[in-house]
C-alpha cells in the first residue's frame, strides 16, 4: 500500500505533462493582506492587516497571454495614531476595501512541466467604505496593481494558483507637455499614499476548450551567398 501511495503521484505528474489551461478559467482566491502605514509630522496613519478574499475570471487568448478580471474584498480598520510607547489612537474606524480590476497576464512555459509562472498588470477601481458611524462617506478611486506568481495544473481543468499582489488606490495625477528645438513630449505621473501587498492562493477551474500547444519554429540560418563577378 505504501508503494502504491508513492508511485501514484509520480504517475500522475508524468501523465499531466502535456496538460495546459483552457480558454476560460475561474479562480476563487483567499489570502492575507499586510498592514500599510504613512508617517506624518507627529502622527501616523495605519490601515490594518487582515484576510482578503475574492476571485478572478481569466480569458486566455493562448497559452502565453490572457486578460484577467479580478475582484478582491477585505474588512479592516484604519486610524490616526500618536507616536510614543502607548501609540494611542486619535481616531479609529472600521473600513471595507473592494477592488474591481482588469489587465493583461503573461505566462511563461517551462518545458515538460505543469508549472506556469506568470506576471500581470491591473487597472480598475478601489471602493473604500467606512462605517456609517464614522461620519465619512464611501470613496471610489482609480486604482493600479501588479501581480506575479505561478499556476500549477493537475489536469487541463484543475489547478492551484499561488501569487503575490500589490494594489494601490491613486490619490492623484499630474502631467505636462514640453516643446523644444529638438521636438516635444508629454508625461503623466500618479501618486498614492496606500499600498496593499498580499499573498494568496486559489483554485483554478477551467472552462471552455483546451488550448492547443504552441509550436515554436527554430530560426533558419540563411545559406551561403554566391556572388557572381563580372570583369
Amino acid at each position: 500500500m505504501r508503494k502504491i501511495a508513492l508511485i501514484l503521484p509520480v504517475v500522475l505528474l508524468m501523465a499531466v505533462r502535456s496538460f495546459a489551461q483552457t480558454s476560460v478559467e475561474l479562480i476563487p482566491t483567499v489570502g492575507y493582506t499586510f498592514a500599510d502605514r504613512n508617517d506624518f509630522y507627529n502622527t501616523y496613519g495605519r490601515i490594518g492587516d487582515g484576510v482578503s478574499f475574492g476571485g478572478s475570471v481569466k480569458f486566455n487568448v493562448n497559452r502565453s497571454f490572457g486578460i484577467e478580471v479580478l475582484y478582491s474584498h477585505m474588512n479592516t480598520t484604519n486610524g490616526l495614531y500618536y507616536y510614543g510607547p502607548d501609540q494611542s489612537a486619535i481616531q479609529q474606524n472600521n473600513l471595507r476595501f473592494d477592488y474591481i480590476m482588469a489587465g493583461p497576464v503573461e505566462s511563461f512555459n517551462i518545458p515538460n512541466s505543469t508549472v506556469r509562472p506568470f506576471i500581470g498588470a491591473l487597472l480598475g477601481a478601489a471602493i473604500m467604505t467606512p462605517d456609517a458611524s464614522s461620519g465619512y462617506s464611501q470613496d471610489t478611486r482609480f486604482a493600479v496593481g501588479f501581480q506575479l506568481g505561478t499556476n500549477i495544473y493537475f489536469s487541463p481543468r484543475v489547478g492551484i494558483q499561488l501569487k503575490a499582489q500589490l494594489l494601490s488606490p491613486v490619490d492623484g495625477a499630474d502631467g505636462g507637455l514640453f516643446f523644444s528645438n529638438y521636438g516635444g513630449g508629454s508625461g503623466i505621473n500618479t501618486y498614492s499614499s496606500i499600498y496593499q501587498f498580499s499573498l494568496s492562493g486559489g483554485l483554478i477551474v477551467g472552462l471552455g476548450r483546451v488550448l492547443p500547444a504552441q509550436q515554436f519554429r527554430p530560426n533558419r540560418r540563411p545559406g551561403p551567398r554566391h556572388y557572381r563577378y563580372y570583369y
